[in-house]
Formats: structure tokens, sequence, C-alpha cells
């Protein structure tokens, strides 16, 4: 299982091992280079509209983290990085609303976002063993 996590971060393009307070210091850090180059038209460029959610399907790896984080941070009116069910509904975090009780763990009644991002590699993993599961009946 623990290769299928990993496995899974890897294509996810998300971190591993790194704490909350790494990962907002990693986030907030200006890139390397400020030159960048767009080779997409406008009409083949991914959709970025403010509203779309992270939910909606539209980020993948560290843009997906990005989002939910900042919409984690939005919703946690308490600061104190524990988000209840009612903050989640509140803020309309769906997904997370909808799957409280299995990303709360420890049914401690809250959830942080380390916890929100487990719950979702371990989505991840589950849906890649059950894509290789059924490339292996093939054969």
């Amino acid at each position: 299982m623990r290769r299928s996590f990993l496995t899974a971060a890897a294509i996810a393009g998300l971190p591993l091992g790194l704490g909350a307070a790494q990962l907002a210091a990693a986030q907030t850090m200006p890139p390397a280079s400020t030159t960048t180059t767009t080779t997409t038209t406008p009409s083949t460029a991914p959709a970025t509209t403010p509203g779309s959610g992270w939910h909606s399907g539209r980020h993948s790896g560290i843009g997906m983290m990005k989002a939910m984080q900042a919409r984690f941070v939005a919703a946690n009116t308490s600061h104190d990085g524990h988000l209840t069910l009612a903050q989640a509904k509140a803020a309309d975090l769906r997904i997370v609303a909808a799957n409280f009780s299995v990303i709360d763990t420890g049914k401690r009644g809250y959830v942080t976002f380390n916890d929100i991002m487990a719950w979702r590699l371990d989505r991840i993993a589950q849906r890649l063993q059950s894509r290789a599961a059924a490339l292996r009946a093939q054969d």
C-alpha cells in the first residue's frame, strides 16, 4: 500500500514529507525564473476562471493542492488549522462535507489540510490500483 501511495503522489506531482509550514513556505516562494514562455492558444488553454473549484477536475498536482489550500484557509474561520463539518458546509466544500466522516479518521470532529490531502491521495491510489488490475486482467 505504501508503494501505491508513493506512486500516486508522484503521479499527482505532490511533494512528500512536507509539513504544513514547509508546504506553505514552498508555495509562497517566488519562482526561480521570472521568464515564462506560453505556447498554448486561448482555445487550448486550461480553464482557470474564478470560482472553478478544486473539485471541478480542472486542477491537477500542485495546482489542485494550492487551490484546495486556499479554499481550506478561507473556510477555516477560526484560523486554528482545524476545519469542522459546519465550516466545510458553509464554505461550500461539498466533497469534503460529503466525505467528512471518512476523512476524519481520528473521529476528532475536525479535519486538517493534511487529512484532506491524504484522503485524496488514497482515492487516487485506489483508482490506480483498479486500473492496474484491469490491465493485468486483459493479459
